[in-house]
């Protein structure tokens, strides 16, 4: 394996940093790192004339904005600059200077990169860290929200050590985002992307010694605040991304109405139903596929091939609707469209776990 470190700059977004910035460095170049690309995220006029000031005269390079844009936004200008200016470079590692890592955990995942595993993630033992019980609580939170919605258990979604192989860095500097939701939303996008994850654990949070003057961990991450605010940016993104869906089956619940109450309502249960379905879910699919293959997963698939998938999968799902509507009307009465409801939003999450998986799943 190749531990050279030298090819692994160091990305640190800092905001009004103190000291524990130079302890962190100095630790990480013992460990054999030699390249560090601070981003002074907006810190005000001391901490620009003393820290920022003592770094450069380090020799470190200091990126620096006038205002605070927040941390996605700093670890995106570190990521630019390394895919710009160091074209040797293996992959970038960003990192924490407050204790939330240590400078073994950046080589952890610093020597998964270099073996060859493309997007790294560095996962805490929050359980086991000594930290405060809303953080725990935040952390908690988040991790379970990005489960329920994205059906991928991930141990630390929100950890600032991580790793990205340079071929990636395009990508994840497009993904939009500029506070603490930036870094969920990485992973939300490497999962789009059919992009490894891969996940190293470092052990709890350690805070950094600085004596009497240790700080447990970062005064500029509110616990929950930003965890709600990460929680709520999930929910969103997650229905920006199945938006197509929605919308068809908005259309399909329409037509059915339309067609169950007045056009076919003159016939059996079980052929009023099924015809409403069939006629409905023709048109609502096909503008669900549309949408889906050009806006929503952006496949570039064979579309023969995925035109039939995506109709095979109509098709068994649309007579999956039919068939339990019909058994739970039968069985407990009720109005047929809110069983449909009830009925489609089971089948909804289904057929989108697989559209994502399977039909449209990017080679």
């Amino acid at each position: 394996m190749d531990k050279n470190y030298d090819r692994v700059p160091v990305i640190i977004p800092a905001l009004n940093p103190d000291n524990r910035i130079f302890t962190f460095i100095d630790a990480l170049k013992d460990c054999g790192f030699s390249t560090f690309v601070v981003v002074d995220d907006g810190s005000d006029r001391e901490h620009k004339n003393d820290i920022f000031t003592r770094l450069m005269e380090c020799e470190i390079t200091v990126l620096t904005e006038d205002d605070n844009h927040g941390k996605g936004k700093a670890l995106k200008e570190g990521m630019s600059y390394v895919y710009d200016n160091m074209p040797d470079a293996y992959g970038v590692v960003t990192a924490d200077y407050d204790g939330r890592q240590s400078a073994e955990s950046v080589m952890l995942v610093a020597d998964k990169l270099l073996e060859g595993n493309p997007f790294v993630l560095g996962a805490r033992d929050i359980k086991g860290s000594n930290i405060t019980k809303g953080m725990r609580r935040g952390y908690k939170l988040t991790k379970l929200v990005f489960k329920l919605l994205y059906n991928k258990k991930i141990k630390d979604i929100q950890t600032g050590l991580r790793a990205v192989e340079r071929s990636l860095i395009p990508t994840f500097i497009e993904v939009k985002g500029s506070r603490y939701e930036y870094e969920p939303k990485m992973i939300i996008e490497a999962i789009r992307n059919d992009i490894p994850i891969s996940e190293v654990d470092v052990g709890p949070i350690e805070p950094i010694n600085m004596g009497e003057d240790t700080i447990r961990v970062s005064k500029n991450y509110r616990p929950f605040y930003d965890s709600f605010r990460i929680s709520v940016v999930l929910f969103l993104n997650f229905l920006e991304y199945a938006l197509s869906s929605i919308t068809a089956t908005l259309v399909d619940f329409v037509l059915f109405f339309i067609l169950s109450e007045y056009v076919f309502s003159s016939l059996e249960l079980n052929m009023c139903v099924l015809l409403s379905t069939v006629c409905a879910r023709a048109v609502s699919s096909t503008i669900s596929f549309l949408i889906n293959r050009k806006v929503v997963f952006k496949s570039y698939n064979d579309f023969l091939k995925t035109i039939v998938m995506f109709y095979v999968l109509t098709i068994i799902i649309m007579l999956c609707s039919a068939e339990l509507v019909t058994i739970f009307v039968q069985l407990f009465g009720g109005n047929k469209t809110v069983t449909k409801l009830f009925v489609d939003l089971c089948l909804f999450f289904l057929s989108y776990q697989i559209q994502q998986r399977v039909i449209f799943k990017k080679k």
